[in-house]
């Protein structure tokens, strides 16, 4: 499936979603700073992308991401993580923003969500891809 992208007013991408080609998860990458419109966008673009396809894993990248985003928490606890749930998800990987507000936000975040899927942490994009890989493997059912 090819990138899917989201813009703001001015053409500026503030979100990017793409599967990987094995469906093992499913990698968002959050750029700039986010508002709640942008959050429920974002997390909009990923229930469809699961509806159309169900997904083990959310690879969450929020290395572009500026500032907190805890405007967007009550959403994606009360409504994204649900559905989400629903629709496959098990696995939620997130690699933490290198400034102190997102990494707060992360951390209101986190233990709201951990009930419905297991949450992990990660500093670099390639040991969190590599810990969905392995976790897709492990969820998949065989007969």
């Amino acid at each position: 499936m090819d990138k899917q992208e989201l813009k703001k007013f001015n053409g500026d991408i503030f979100f990017e979603a793409q599967r990987a080609a094995d469906n093992s998860y499913i990698y968002a990458n959050w750029i700039g700073v986010q508002s709640l419109e942008s959050i429920v966008m974002g997390g909009n673009l990923l229930l469809a992308m699961l509806r159309k396809q169900h997904c083990p894993v959310i690879v969450n990248n929020t290395h572009e991401q500026v500032g907190p985003w805890e405007v967007g928490i009550n959403f994606l606890v009360y409504k994204w993580a649900p559905e989400a749930k629903v629709l496959g998800v098990k696995y939620f990987a997130h690699i933490l923003s290198y400034g102190i507000f997102g990494r707060t936000s992360f951390d209101t975040f986190a233990p709201l969500v951990s009930s419905f899927f297991e949450v992990a942490a990660f500093e670099d994009e390639n040991t969190a891809k590599i810990w969905a890989k392995a976790k897709a493997t492990s969820s998949k059912v065989t007969i």
